[in-house]
């Protein structure tokens, strides 16, 4: 009875000093893999504003609590003298095939998508990852060619996704994007095979139309310099 006791005891002791090590290296490592994730969420968000950005800042009280509970935050891009160029909005929906996915969608002041990406998803690999990655098919002679060369030649700033991009130069539709085969203002093709990933990213990007459009009157366009 007191060996049993003895290793009860012991047990105890090694859990307790385990869980007290993961919460201090959890503790100590919070603030640097906050700001890793900060860090790479701009670096995105780059991708979707104007080259003129030199200052990019949450726009308002954020993030904006939707009547479904989530969440949706609004930056706004600012140039060298403070004027307005755009905003990026960040949203997530948790209906993907693999859980939830984040996205980011590239605002101009008028309301007109710049871009989306998506950020965080664990879609399937080859079927749900053509509706979220923007990857660039490379030749054999493009391992020649200077970076910027293979760049220019991809396109753009970002690699193309034929279901993202459809969203770019459309307004933001007070009712939402709606997935559908036909083409026209609000509506979306889903990927054929990948409904399920498809649906989840217009419900992020819907939560941000929902976002813009009750609360308007914070997007007001401006050319006025930044205090």
């Amino acid at each position: 009875m007191k060996e049993i006791l003895k290793l009860a005891l012991s047990l105890t002791f090694i859990c307790a000093l385990a869980g007290a090590a993961l919460a201090f290296v959890n503790a100590k490592t919070e603030a640097p893999r906050q700001a890793a994730k900060e860090r790479q969420r701009n670096e995105k968000m780059a991708l979707l504003l104007p080259r003129e950005t030199v200052r990019t800042e949450t726009c308002g009280e954020m993030p904006l609590r939707l009547e479904d509970g989530s969440e949706v935050t609004f930056f706004q891009a600012t140039d060298a003298a403070g004027h307005l160029l755009a905003y990026c909005a960040e949203a997530a929906d948790p209906s993907g095939f693999g859980g939830e996915l984040k996205v980011l969608v590239g605002i101009d002041p008028d309301g007109t998508v710049r871009g989306v990406l998506v950020t965080e998803n664990a879609e399937t690999p080859g079927i749900g990852s053509r509706v979220c990655d923007r990857t660039v098919s490379r030749s054999f002679w493009d391992l020649f060619r200077p970076a910027a060369a293979s760049q220019e030649a991809s396109g753009g700033a970002y690699p193309p996704n034929k279901y993202l991009d459809r969203y770019a130069g459309q307004s933001l539709p007070q009712e939402g994007f709606v997935l559908k085969a036909e083409k026209g203002p609000g509506m979306v093709k889903p990927v054929s095979g990948a409904t399920i990933s498809s649906r989840a990213v217009v419900n992020a990007v819907n939560r941000v139309c929902q976002a813009w459009h009750q609360r308007k009157a914070l997007f007001a366009p401006t050319n006025d310099p930044q205090e």
